[in-house]
């Protein structure tokens, strides 16, 4: 019975996590140059309201994740090492086998670069490379941008 259960949590978790959005966004006038400071209070509020309707459901709000199935971004080494790398994994997605902190995951992370802006993910990007105990720098939209498949 635990293991249905389990097996039902993740299916709701990466239902919930591969679902369409619908949030409207507009790309702003002129992108802003990255810093190494943390986002002011205008760019971690944009990003956490992109996080928290995209990405909680799956990595929760408090970036910890969920075992086993989606990684913890809080503390987690390749949030804020290369922002390139992060970007491209928000933007198309990843599926199959990640260690991350010595810890085996197995989910799936939807393409977001279908729904959300370059906007938005770097305003998300921006958020969880800079929440949780998580120092790294900003991205900008410039940066997303830049970021191929």
């Amino acid at each position: 019975m635990k293991t249905q259960l389990l097996a039902l949590a993740a299916v709701v978790a990466v239902s919930a996590c591969a679902k369409g959005n619908d949030t409207n966004s507009s790309a702003s006038a002129a992108p802003v140059q990255t810093v190494a400071a943390a986002p002011s209070g205008a760019e971690a509020s944009e990003g956490g309201k992109v996080y928290q309707t995209n990405c909680s459901s799956c990595h929760q709000a408090t970036g910890a994740g969920v075992e086993d199935t989606f990684p913890p971004l809080a503390n987690n080494p390749a949030v804020t090492g290369d922002p390139k790398a992060l970007i491209h994994i928000v933007k198309y997605g990843m599926s199959g086998k990640l260690e991350v902190l010595g810890q085996n995951y197995n989910g799936m992370m939807p393409n977001w670069g279908q729904s959300l802006s370059n906007a938005d993910i770097a305003a998300a990007v921006t958020y969880i490379r800079s929440s949780w105990g998580n120092k790294a720098s900003a991205v900008t939209e410039a940066d997303v941008a830049a970021v191929s498949q």
